[in-house]
């Protein structure tokens, strides 16, 4: 089982499909698997005992499979996409049950863009929505490499933030709509404040 490995900063992650490509992967050392679309108990134990994190891109099966006739995806890759598809939130619930560190990614193409907060409503489908926000912060972070500077709200850390309109443990929804997005702050620089308006 084939698979695509690559080095990110210090993260060696690779998007794989197979649970045969994603024990491979582990096996040789890489930290975050991305997609997995097909993941299984025995590869997400091999996930688990080597500590590697889980990037499922759950969004970018769905958009495709909606939209990607329109984008001129031909009809066998559209298929492959709908097998992918049919298996995401199946892979996550194996994920969760072994206890591995899930994280946030959407992989979406370019002129779907406006969608990637859809990943983190997708996950709460199965994660629940404190989880999935969890998926998109502090686990990310720790992904990176950089939970002693982002991920959470902590003193000493740098200010990347979000408020909305709304409460997101109650309605993830909240956090998709950029109307209800009412401040934005990185590094401690305000980039969107509605609230002062």
């Amino acid at each position: 089982a084939a698979y695509e490995a690559r080095t990110v900063g210090k993260i060696c992650l690779a998007h794989v499909y197979t649970p045969q490509g994603i024990m491979n992967a582990v096996t040789a050392g890489v930290r975050s698997i991305e997609h997995g679309n097909f993941l299984d108990e025995e590869s997400a134990a091999c996930m688990k005992q080597a500590g590697a994190y889980f990037v499922p891109t759950l969004t970018t099966y769905f958009l495709i499979s909606a939209y990607g006739a329109a984008e001129s995806i031909p009809q066998n890759m559209l298929d492959k996409i709908n097998k992918a598809k049919e298996r995401g939130l199946d892979s996550l619930k194996v994920a969760r049950a072994a206890g591995l560190k899930i994280c946030s990614g959407s992989d979406v193409l370019s002129s779907m863009q406006p969608f990637k907060s859809m990943e983190l409503g997708l996950k709460a489908q199965v994660l629940g929505n404190h989880e999935a926000i969890l998926s998109a912060t502090r686990t990310n972070a720790e992904l990176f490499g950089m939970a002693g500077q982002i991920g959470t709200i902590e003193v000493g850390k740098l200010a990347d933030l979000i408020l909305v309109d709304g409460n997101p443990l109650d309605d993830i929804a909240t956090v998709q709509d950029a109307a209800k997005v009412v401040y934005v702050m990185r590094d401690g620089q305000v980039y969107k404040n509605v609230m002062a308006a």
